[in-house]
Formats: C-alpha cells, sequence, structure tokens
C-alpha cells in the first residue's frame, strides 16, 4: 500500500508517498501562492496525486472542518468558508480511490502518536503553534474528531474578552490565535518576534515582560485542555514555538500553576519528533487506518 500524505496550509502545499512502515518513498513541495480560490487548489491536489501516484489519499488542511466529507466550515489562511472541498477533489481523482480529508494539527498528532514523539501513548495532546495555532487530541488510542470535525480548536478557545480583545480572522475576539498565532505575532512586532524571545532569555525587563504575558496565555489554555483531557503526552510544536524556545520555557513552566497538579503528574511534555513530516504521516496513515472511528 503506497498512501499519498498531503499537508494543505496557509503558505505551502507539500505531499508524500509512504509505505505501510511510514518509509518515505518520494515527495514534492511547492507554494499555495495565488489564487487559491477552492476549485484550482482541488485541481492542483489531483494532479500531484497523479503525478505521484498513490493507492489512497489522505490531506490534513489549515482549516475548520464542518464533516467527515471534506467540507470547510472556515479556513482563514486559505480564506476559504463553506467549501465543499472534498466533493471538488473527489470529483477529479478515481472513484475508487481511498480519499481522507483532515484537520492539519489532527493529522500531526496521529503522526506523531503513530511514528513520532508519543509513539506507544494512548492519551495524546499535541498543539503546534505557526501561522496559526491547532492542537490535535488521541484518547484512549483514537483520533478525536467531535461531533462537528472540529475537536481540538485550542487556538480558538478564548484568553481574552470584552471590546479591548484581540480580534481574530474567524471572526471572534480573544482567541489564543489572536495573540499568539505567527500572523499576528508578525504583524505586531514584525521580524522582531525571535529578537524578543532572545532578548527575554537574556534578561531585558520589557521583553520579558511581554514574553511572560503571553506565555501566560498559552500556558492557560494549555492547562485547561490539560485539565479536561488527562493526557500522558504533550506534543509541542510549530515555527513560532521552534524559533521561540524561551516563550516555552515561560509556558511550560507555567503549567505548574495553571494545571492542576493530578493531571501533570502522569504527563511527559516533548517537542515534536516527525518535524514538518508528521501532518504528511498521519493523513497518509489516517486514510487506510482502521483505528479510527468514523
Amino acid at each position: 500500500m503506497r498512501s499519498l500524505g498531503i499537508d494543505l496550509g496557509g503558505t505551502h502545499l507539500r505531499a508524500a508517498v509512504f509505505d505501510a512502515d511510514h518509509v518515505k518513498l518520494a515527495e514534492h513541495r511547492e507554494l499555495v501562492g495565488e489564487p487559491r480560490d477552492p476549485e484550482r487548489i482541488a485541481a492542483r491536489v489531483a494532479e500531484l496525486a497523479t503525478q505521484l501516484g498513490a493507492d489512497a489519499v489522505g490531506i490534513g488542511i489549515a482549516a475548520m472542518l464542518r464533516d467527515a466529507r471534506g467540507t470547510v466550515a472556515s479556513s482563514p489562511h486559505l480564506r476559504w468558508r463553506d467549501v465543499p472541498f472534498g466533493e471538488l477533489l473527489a470529483a477529479r481523482l478515481p472513484r475508487d480511490l481511498p480519499l481522507g480529508i483532515y484537520n492539519d494539527v489532527n493529522a500531526i498528532a496521529w503522526g506523531e502518536t503513530r511514528a513520532g514523539a508519543a509513539r506507544g501513548c494512548r492519551d495524546v495532546l499535541a498543539v503546534y503553534v505557526g501561522t496559526g495555532i491547532g492542537a490535535g487530541v488521541v484518547t484512549n488510542g483514537e483520533l478525536v474528531a467531535g461531533a462537528s470535525q472540529t475537536a481540538g480548536e485550542l487556538g480558538h478557545t478564548k484568553v481574552r474578552w470584552g471590546d479591548d480583545a484581540e480580534p481574530c480572522a474567524c471572526g471572534q475576539r480573544g482567541c489564543l490565535e489572536a495573540y499568539l498565532g505567527g500572523s499576528y505575532l508578525e504583524r505586531r512586532y514584525g521580524a522582531l518576534a525571535s529578537e524578543l524571545d532572545a532578548a527575554a532569555a537574556a534578561g531585558d525587563p520589557d521583553a520579558l515582560a511581554r514574553w511572560t504575558e503571553l506565555a501566560t496565555l498559552l500556558a492557560v489554555a494549555l492547562g485547561n485542555a490539560i485539565a479536561v483531557l488527562n493526557p500522558e503526552r504533550l506534543v509541542l510544536g510549530g515555527g513560532v514555538l521552534a524559533r521561540c524556545p524561551m516563550l516555552v520555557e515561560l509556558a511550560t513552566a507555567a503549567l505548574e500553576i495553571a494545571a492542576p497538579r493530578a493531571s501533570l503528574e502522569h504527563l511527559a511534555v516533548v517537542t515534536g519528533e516527525l518535524g514538518d513530516d508528521a501532518g504528511l504521516v498521519g493523513a497518509a496513515d489516517l486514510v487506510t487506518s482502521t483505528r479510527r472511528k468514523p
């Protein structure tokens, strides 16, 4: 079985073919670019699937999904709303080719659980802070999708409220993503985010104050999720956290206050092992796996 995993994000379209042991056989990477209307993207993905060749296609997409058919309720970074992407893509692929469409961080969480930093664990929370913020949840060995396929949207949990709360691309205010998502950090600090992290690590009072505020917001969201889910492994990843180790250190330390002590007793906080391949591995495995219940 050759399974094609695709990661469709706001910036890059990446794909790789894996065998049953998660060994990469072929790969491809390109910019999403413009235009990014759903019909054109579906055509590009279908062409890529044909070029790489596969017995099944799994796609992780940076979006809130409305159903298991791959209807995109909202994708702020692709600028899509109410798009039947699964139907558009299926119409361009062979009728008998297995196709699965998943939230991108759900695919990442599954990839790390099957072949990465959470291998062998049955209760996992994976949180990735990149252009946006998402989370994937594995409970008792099963990926949790939720009633409307939107489980794990940690980036859209509220950490501020009121008229002065930051607006989010999802249309609401006060979301964690509106404070810590990469696109928001860039808008607020430009290219200084990594420099601020280094300055905070060096003890600069202003940088440390800003970073402590943001780390506390992240820790509150993580701590509440840990209290609800009681995972044995918390996998952290994404470009923002990779570039900002001091932010990770501050947020992890704050978990001692933000999460219940009993929930922390059996929790290990780790960094994702698979890097950019995590979502590709997860999507490719999900489309052929019998471990995920519908």
